[in-house]
C-alpha cells in the first residue's frame, strides 16, 4: 500500500471506531496512531508526521520523539504547543486552525533551534494587529510565517514593535471528555473540507511525492467534473482538495482505493 493513504484515513481497522467518536470529545495521539502514520515501529526514529484534521486535543506524544523534523497538525483542537518544546530537531510545524487562543504559546517554540517554517494562522491567537510582529519578535529565525517568506527588514521591525509576551503558565489537557472551549468553532469545523495548494503540495512532498502544478490542478476543475448537485461551490480552496484527491487516486492500489471508497460512504451518509 502507498504512502499516499496518509491522506485519506490511513488508520488500521481497529482504530475506525475511534475515529468515529472524534468530534466533539478529548482526542489524544498515540503511539499506535503515529506509528501507523509514519510507517513506522519506533517513536524515536520518526522523523516528518500528518495528522490533519482528525479532531486532536492532546499531543504529548511528541514529547518522546526527539527526531521528529516536520510535523503537521492543522484542524485539529490543539490549544497549548508546550508539548512541541521537546522536538529540539522541529524544522517546520503546521498547526493552522487549532484552537490556540494564547499568542504568548508561541514562547514554547523558543527552545526549537532548527524551527524554520511555522503556520500559526486562523488560531484566535493570531487576530491581534501585532501578530506578526511578536511572533517574529519571539522567533527571529524563522524564514516563512503563515506560508509568507520572513524578510530582514520585518525582523528588525519586529525587534522594534513586537510585544513582549511573559511566559505561559502551564498547560493542561481536559480529561472530562469534551474538547476545549475554542472561537469560531463551527467555521473550524467546516473548514476542514478545504485545504489549499500550498498545504496540498506540502503534504505531497511529506510523502515523496511530486508537486502539484497550478495548471493541472485547474485543468482537472472543468465545468463538467463540477456539474451536479453541488455545482454552485465556487470556492477555489474546494477546487484544490478537490483536484488532489483526484489525482492521487490514480496512485492508490486496490486495498486503498477500497478505504476511500468506505470514507466517501461515510461522509455521504453524515450529509
Amino acid at each position: 500500500m502507498k504512502e499516499a493513504t496518509q491522506l485519506i484515513n490511513s488508520m488500521p481497522a481497529e482504530m475506525e471506531v475511534e475515529r468515529e467518536s472524534l468530534r466533539g470529545k478529548s482526542v489524544k495521539l498515540t503511539e499506535g496512531m503515529v506509528l501507523a502514520k509514519a510507517r513506522s515501529s519506533d517513536l524515536e526514529n520518526v522523523k516528518k508526521l500528518n495528522c490533519w484534521g482528525i479532531g486532536l486535543t492532546d499531543v504529548s506524544i511528541f514529547g518522546q520523539m526527539p527526531k521528529i523534523e516536520v510535523i503537521g497538525v492543522s484542524v485539529n483542537n490543539i490549544t497549548h504547543l508546550e508539548h512541541f518544546s521537546h522536538c529540539p530537531n522541529l524544522t517546520e510545524l503546521y498547526i493552522r486552525k487549532n484552537c490556540i487562543a494564547d499568542l504568548g504559546q508561541v514562547w514554547y517554540l523558543r527552545k526549537l533551534p532548527k524551527l524554520k517554517v511555522l503556520w500559526l494562522a486562523d488560531n484566535p491567537c493570531a487576530a491581534g494587529e501585532k501578530y506578526r510582529y511578536t511572533v517574529l519578535k519571539m522567533l527571529p529565525n524563522l524564514q516563512k510565517l503563515d506560508n509568507i517568506t520572513v524578510t530582514n527588514d520585518e525582523v528588525n521591525r519586529a525587534m522594534e514593535d513586537g510585544e513582549e509576551l511573559p511566559v505561559p503558565s502551564p498547560s493542561y489537557t481536559s480529561t472530562n471528555g469534551h474538547i476545549p472551549n475554542c472561537e469560531d468553532k463551527e467555521n473550524r469545523d467546516s473548514s476542514i473540507e478545504f485545504m489549499t495548494l500550498e498545504e496540498t503540495n506540502t503534504i505531497r512532498e511529506q510523502l515523496g511525492l511530486k508537486p502539484l502544478p497550478v495548471e493541472k490542478l485547474q485543468n482537472q476543475m472543468s465545468p463538467a467534473k463540477l456539474r451536479g448537485p453541488h455545482s454552485s461551490v465556487t470556492n477555489q480552496r474546494n477546487s484544490n482538495v478537490l483536484s488532489a484527491v483526484l489525482t492521487l487516486l490514480k496512485e492508490l492500489d486496490e486495498a486503498s482505493l477500497e478505504v476511500v471508497s468506505n470514507a466517501c460512504k461515510d461522509k455521504l451518509a453524515s450529509l
